[in-house]
């Protein structure tokens, strides 16, 4: 919680074991080697003791392994997870510039920036781009989760808990901590591709990844090297779908639309190429003394469409585009996030690590098959095809911690005393596009006398007058303590002061506890609070994209609330969001092949950062019809359970069969909205309108349940997934509401999911179908401007698992 004299003090007594949990990573490296595939399994997030189990865990944690994450047709991460987890949605973006090719994950409902990531227990970068595109990551600057390959993943540690305490801002809703592949034994390299096709004969994937490690050194008596090198990279080519009514470009021409028929559109999957490498490392110098580090790098391109200009549009010129035109906005994120570190131990006892981390984000864009109406009729000329600017995110964090195992005389075990220091310094900066991009002549006039809209229409120009660099820095301070109190009770408190440049001070604190009721039922709880500062690309973004209005294609400008333009809107400099977070679960384990584990939570935060409805003002110079901006103006709370269920049946000569009944159920209110107001015709109107209000309340599902089921026998297995997604809902404005609009729900749905493997020596093949009854989200109604059903699009952006129907899918994998 940032400091507060009046609420803060009993909040203090906050804690998990864990804080950082970069050491018990390493020093449980050759563990995490072994299948996570029990609740045996030892875990290294939430948690600085080295032995802690997952099914001693003080707060809900989900471990999943590369057999789960193959167990489904997704090529990229965050489309696996939300595949596995019920509390983890993956939203899909099918029209929009990078929203479609960034997408960021929620859990537990929340927003995207709500969730911190981790890589082998170091917090890695956030992205440089802000999510614009309506749904549950409106105004979001997430990490993306996709610029990490799969191949260099040994498992995945989901913690579905607060942790703002452990890990410092952005720790919200949870963390998920990639836990890479170490050394290099024999058995642990790979080679893999993979292939598939969607049912309507688009969409293509074709991938090739591996991992392969190799040790260096003098060997010992053992005949073990003190270094190891591992390399894993990833190729993934994933091409375009397109679900529009229309997708006949040949009816673009003039007199081709035959009557009452939808004109031509461009909707669904971006065509994306991905590059990804990393390279991780350990050299052991002595038993007391360690190096280890990782460098991972990430190259994409992804092509996304806008709405077609037909041929008789103002924005079209014949000249140029007889028939029209379609938008497209090429976007290129380049990621970059190294991590080098020493650990060891003293002579004293204490474990210690030393480490430094850096990341960079890096987004930039070209607007293509596109034209600059403005310029054209001022010039007589306009390319088509700009470059629109860039986005970058750097960060660079400094990292101390040590621990050490305490007997005192008045506790019955020893205790895990932690602490650390933290220095993060973050820089952000736009960049301009070339001058056509936003070139703008009021005296420019179309053939009707019209002034034309300026900059590169899809996606527009970054002024001049936008660029600039900006910077803040971050000191930290935490501290921890865990125990077993009694052979059925074990606590952790943790506790963390943090000092922003610009967004102030926090104080942030953790307790947890598992108390053992019977020999097979155990209840846990947490309590805490939490904080994120406003991230930087929030303050400072600026950016103009097309929305659309009453059925209309109109341009918003997105501005630094701390502008003039935003600013004599209502607009205030941000300060941080507040958390508090309650847990109470249950775990029972009644028989050792069954697991229950049923977790319910509240989630309030203060200071929400908002992203403002778009606000009317006029800007010719860029045909920008309304504005922008992020404020913080609400209280809410988010309620929800999530219960796990697992049950391992051993056949006999009938092999192995796991089920998994796995459910989560969420909600968030507002408790209070008071967004900055502004005039307009007279009439004081709201700045964050019931439209805007339901990407937080309906935009997510409040329900989703997994059932799932793997059999095994003498190398051949069976998988099948089947989840329910609740229904989400688009909300109407009260001015459309008082003209006869109404809001649309978007009713639920099962999708299937199915696998087959073999086994045969080193090589094993994978054949499947991600959604094999080929089930398609409910329609847009045509009176629903919002959702673009007038502009001839069947299906809404919201739907929680996309629109592209069936996918069919084949992997082999070679291990060496």
């Amino acid at each position: 919680m940032i400091c507060n004299k009046q609420r803060g003090v009993h909040w203090l007594a906050a804690a998990v074991a864990a804080g950082v949990s970069t050491l018990a990573a390493a020093q449980s490296a050759e563990k995490s080697q072994q299948p996570a595939s029990s609740l045996d399994t030892v875990i290294v997030t939430g948690t600085r003791a080295v032995n802690r189990t997952e099914a001693e865990s003080l707060s809900p944690i989900d471990v999943l392994t590369p057999k789960d994450l193959d167990s489904t047709g997704s090529s990229d991460l965050g489309s696996a997870l939300s595949s596995l987890l019920p509390s983890l949605d993956f939203p899909i973006t099918p029209i929009g510039g990078s929203a479609a090719t960034i997408r960021p994950v929620v859990l537990r409902g929340l927003s995207p920036d709500q969730v911190m990531i981790l890589v082998d227990g170091k917090r890695y970068h956030t992205s440089s781009y802000i999510q614009l595109n309506g749904g549950p990551t409106y105004g979001s600057a997430p990490v993306d989760i996709n610029s990490i390959p799969m191949s260099a993943i040994d498992h995945i540690e989901v913690l579905r808990d607060g942790a703002s305490a452990q890990y410092g801002s952005d720790a919200i809703a949870g963390v998920i901590n990639i836990v890479l592949k170490h050394g290099a034994r024999e058995g642990s390299n790979g080679i893999s591709v993979n292939a598939g096709q969607r049912s309507k004969g688009d969409g293509a994937q074709n991938g090739l990844g591996g991992s392969y490690g190799f040790s260096f050194g003098a060997r010992d008596e053992d005949g073990k090297a003190p270094g190891w090198v591992r390399v894993s990279l990833d190729y993934q080519n994933a091409m375009k779908t397109n679900r529009a009514y229309n997708t006949d470009r040949a009816t673009t021409a003039p007199g081709a639309l035959p009557a009452g028929k939808f004109s031509y559109q461009r909707y669904g999957l971006p065509a994306i190429v991905s590059y990804q490498g990393l390279v991780s490392f350990g050299y052991t110098f002595s038993p007391a003394v360690e190096a280890y580090g990782y460098l991972t790098a990430s190259r994409r391109k992804g092509i996304t469409s806008s709405l077609y200009r037909t041929y008789n549009d103002a924005k079209n010129v014949p000249a140029l585009y007889p028939n029209g035109f379609l938008p497209q906005s090429v976007s290129h994120p380049n990621d970059l996030n190294g991590v080098f570190g020493l650990r060891g131990t003293t002579e004293g006892g204490w474990h210690w690590d030393a480490s430094v981390d850096y990341g960079k984000s890096r987004l930039s864009y070209d607007s293509i098959d596109t034209l600059n109406t403005n310029m054209y009729y001022s010039l007589g000329r306009s390319p088509t095809r700009f470059y629109a600017g860039a986005y970058e995110y750097t960060q660079q964090v400094i990292n101390f911690d040590m621990s050490k195992d305490f007997q005192f005389g008045f506790l019955p075990n020893a205790a895990t005393v932690s602490w650390g220091y933290e220095f993060r310094r973050e820089t952000y900066s736009i960049s301009p596009g070339d001058a056509a991009s936003y070139y703008y002549d009021p005296k420019a006039r179309t053939p009707s006398g019209a002034t034309p809209p300026g900059s590169s229409q899809g996606t527009t120009g970054i002024q001049p007058a936008s660029a600039g660099d900006w910077s803040r820095h971050d000191h930290a301070v935490y501290a921890g303590i865990e125990t077993n109190l009694s052979d059925r009770l074990s606590t952790g408190f943790t506790a963390r002061y943090e000092d922003y440049s610009d967004a102030g001070s926090a104080l942030a604190g953790k307790f947890s506890a598992r108390y053992k009721l019977t020999d097979t039922l155990a209840l846990r709880g947490t309590v805490s609070n939490g904080f994120r500062a406003p991230a930087l690309a929030q303050e400072y973004f600026t950016s103009v994209s097309s929305i659309v209005s009453s059925g209309q294609l109109l341009y918003t400008g997105t501005f630094p609330p701390t502008s003039a333009v935003a600013q004599a809107l209502g607009a205030k400099p941000l300060k941080p969001e507040k958390s508090t977070n309650f847990g109470l679960g249950l775990v029972w384990n009644p028989i050792d092949n069954f697991t229950s584990t049923i977790d319910a939570y509240q989630i309030r935060i203060g200071n929400r950062i908002l992203y403002s409805s778009p606000l009317p003002l006029t800007d010719l110079s860029r045909g920008i019809t309304s504005v922008q901006y992020f404020f913080n103006g609400a209280t809410t709370r988010t309620r929800g359970v999530d219960w796990v269920n697992s049950y391992n049946l051993d056949l006999g000569d009938y092999g192995e069969l796991k089920l998994g009944l796995n459910a989560n159920w969420n909600s968030t209110t507002f408790l209070s909205l008071n967004p900055p107001t502004y005039v307009s015709g007279g009439v004081v109107k709201s700045a964050f309108g019931r439209n805007a209000s339901g990407n937080f309340t309906v935009a997510t599902p409040h329900q989703k349940y997994i059932l799932s089921g793997d059999w095994s026998r003498a190398g051949l297995g069976l998988h099948a997934n089947l989840t329910r997604y609740g229904s989400v809902a688009d909300l109407m404005n009260p001015e459309e509401l008082a003209v006869g609009k109404a809001d649309q729900t978007y009713a639920a749905r099962w999708l299937l999911d199915v696998s087959a493997s073999y086994d045969w020596n080193a090589w094993k093949f994978i054949v499947g179908a991600d959604n094999l009854t080929n089930v398609y989200p409910q329609k847009n109604a045509v009176t629903n401007s919002h959702e673009l059903g007038s502009f001839g699009i069947p299906y809404s952006a919201l739907s929680p698992f996309g629109s592209n129907g069936r996918y069919v899918y084949g992997k082999v994998h070679y291990r060496f």
